[in-house]
């Protein structure tokens, strides 16, 4: 082996040492991301401002769903089309069509719009959480902050979620959405004939 090969080994092990040692002494803490989404003040606030809003989606989601209202009440109308004749038959499945094509419509307009006003609040909420991962970096003196869900395992002590959820509220107490739309009524389902 050549003096010049032997010193690249040595140089090697040096710097693999040197690299273990560091990762060794680095303080490593871990984040329960999901913990923070249920418990920190923002996201609540979110939740609780966009709650109308979402159980709008889930009402359209369940008369147009396979097995949904809509289905059901084409059901009951085809049991009915032997009673009420052809023609009113006809008018009522068109007038279930028209209402299923209106949810239909409505559904993609609420979930693009609650999707504008998640991504407004996440906006708010990253900006926050910036500001909180530098000062636990600094007062923990840590090199790395990882989400629990990137975990195996982990000692005790290196759950910082409480805290973390502490300074977020802290720094962002609640959300402002200027995206979020005013409450209208959805239109009401088309009943079966013969209701």
């Amino acid at each position: 082996m050549t003096i010049y090969k032997t010193f690249r080994l040595f140089a090697a092990a040096v710097i693999a040492s040197l690299s273990l040692a560091a990762a060794a002494h680095a303080q490593i803490f871990i984040v329960d991301n999901e913990r923070v989404e249920r418990e920190a003040a923002a996201y609540k606030d979110f939740n609780l401002q966009t709650d109308e809003m979402r159980q709008q989606i889930v009402q359209l989601r369940q008369y147009i769903s396979r097995g949904g209202a809509a289905e059901q009440q084409l059901g009951e109308l085809e049991q009915k089309k032997s009673i009420i004749g052809n023609d009113k038959y006809e008018q009522e499945k068109k007038k279930l069509q028209e209402t299923y094509g209106l949810y239909q419509q409505q559904l993609q307009i609420l979930e693009y719009r609650f999707d504008q006003v998640r991504q407004e609040a996440m906006v708010q909420v990253e900006r926050a959480r910036q500001p909180v991962i530098r000062s636990l970096l600094k007062s923990r003196k840590a090199q790395i902050i990882l989400p629990k869900r990137l975990v195996f395992g982990s000692a005790a002590g290196l759950d910082i979620t409480t805290e973390f959820i502490e300074l977020l509220d802290a720094e962002l107490p609640s959300v402002t959405l200027t995206k979020l739309p005013k409450p209208q009524p959805a239109a009401k389902p088309a009943p079966a004939s013969g209701n």
